[in-house]
């Protein structure tokens, strides 16, 4: 799926169900040497059932993967328009979003957020831990409601970098950064989700300088 900026297309950097399909796939062939390990030597009982447990994560995951899928699926592939990726404090982004429905499908809300997102990484003993925390700056939303084949949703927002905000900042164990996050509720489906980094720059725009 495609964006654009100002008229010239790219790509998200949002991840993709392949991601964790792989990831689930591999789970599950590694998890299975344990179990043929427990079934083909004196090794036992004990090896097959912690083999079966990790296959039965593996498989939790790749059910997952497909519903997610099955999501995108359903939902289609919206077209995304941002006026600009790379701003400065202060400054406005024009979002909007376009969608002709390919098939039926009842969605229970839609909502688009700009995040600001804290991530940090530290030494817990021999193990390193990676915690996130998301700050929701500014949300918009939409009722849902039942979308036939063929129905049309557009909709258009302006979201404000807020003047006192922090800009992007990514060092070795921290990282401060900007996203805008388009997400579709769907009952018993995974929800379907496009997400867009944005670049805040440590500068302010001219308005601040000249009400300053």
């Amino acid at each position: 799926m495609s964006y654009q900026i100002l008229g010239k297309s790219g790509q998200m950097s949002a991840s993709r169900p392949g991601c964790l399909l792989g990831f689930a796939l591999f789970w599950i062939s590694f998890s299975s040497i344990f179990v043929f390990i427990g079934l083909t030597t004196e090794a036992g009982i004990i090896f097959t059932l912690f083999g079966l447990l990790f296959v039965a994560a593996g498989l939790a995951m790749l059910l997952y993967a497909l519903m997610a899928y099955f999501t995108r699926y359903k939902v289609g592939k919206p077209n995304f328009v941002l006026s600009q990726t790379t701003l400065r404090v202060g400054d406005q982004l024009a979002f909007s979003v376009s969608h002709t429905f390919p098939r039926s499908v009842a969605i229970d809300r839609i909502c688009t957020n700009l995040i600001f997102r804290e991530k940090a990484t530290y030494q817990q003993g021999t193990d390193t831990k990676t915690v996130t925390h998301d700050h929701i700056i500014t949300s918009v939303e939409e009722p849902g409601r039942q979308f036939q084949a063929g129905q049309i949703f557009s909709q258009s927002y302006n979201f404000l970098i807020p003047p006192d905000s922090m800009h992007t900042l990514k060092v070795r164990r921290n990282e401060l950064t900007w996203h805008l996050k388009f997400e579709a509720e769907i009952s018993k489906l995974p929800n379907f989700i496009e997400e867009f980094e944005l670049n805040v720059v440590p500068e302010i725009t001219l308005s601040q300088v000249t009400h300053g």
